[in-house]
């Protein structure tokens, strides 16, 4: 999962654009909105913390899998009123060894899944951590394509704050990243090919949601 675009320079323009961006907003609550009533939540593969900080404003107990150490030092600093509910591992997304069975009543899986090389091995350690009847929330790319769109959306949401001239090196960086960093790497599964794969590791009541991402993304909950 880890590359030249998650580079310091990288993150540090990443949540300037991103937390001021409407798509990307509207798919962050509903990753935190499918946790509703869940006490303690994996947020795997959590970035620099953008569901993190409010699964944790919300009461829960939260731990945050990510392999940057970058990524993880952001996230450390934005909830630290919250480091008593806040556990943080600097590990791959894709091996929870350190877990134990069935030990998380909600996952949840925000723009991950597309970057991880085995992902259906991934699907089963999700599905061991994960308690009987509990919840996981998805959302993962079909595409590359539609990337113009998405990046004007962005651009759009900043000029619609008056932050772009603002965030002018922030954008540029951000932008750069995403086309020539995150593009190249992601790794196309459809919703169909997704929802075969999660029923065959045992997920049920496997539900798609709508996604604004331009038919770029998918968004999804399943049950154990």
């Amino acid at each position: 999962m880890k590359g030249a675009v998650w580079e310091s320079r990288y993150f540090d323009a990443y949540d300037k654009v991103l937390l001021n961006s409407d798509i990307y907003m509207a798919v962050r609550d509903f990753h935190v909105n499918a946790m509703h009533g869940c006490e303690t939540i994996l947020d795997s593969g959590s970035g620099t913390g953008t569901v993190t900080i409010e699964l944790l404003k919300r009461g829960a107990t939260v731990y945050a899998v990510d392999p940057s150490k970058k990524a993880n030092d952001i996230l450390r600093e934005k909830c630290k009123q919250y480091a008593d509910r806040l556990h943080v591992h600097e590990a791959s997304a894709e091996r929870l060894a350190f877990f134990g069975d069935e030990k998380f009543n909600g996952i949840t899986s925000m723009f991950v899944i597309y970057y991880i090389d085995d992902w259906k091995s991934y699907l089963k350690e999700i599905y061991r951590v994960l308690k009987p009847g509990c919840i996981l929330a998805l959302t993962g790319r079909s595409t590359t394509q539609n990337k113009e769109l998405i990046l004007k959306s962005y651009e759009e949401s900043l000029k619609k704050r008056n932050l772009l001239g603002r965030l002018e090196k922030e954008w540029r960086i951000f932008s750069e990243g995403f086309v020539e960093g995150v593009m190249p790497t992601v790794k196309d599964h459809t919703f169909d090919e997704m929802e075969s794969a999660m029923e065959r590791v045992g997920f049920k009541a496997i539900t798609q949601y709508p996604n604004p991402y331009f038919g770029q993304c998918y968004s999804l909950t399943a049950r154990k």
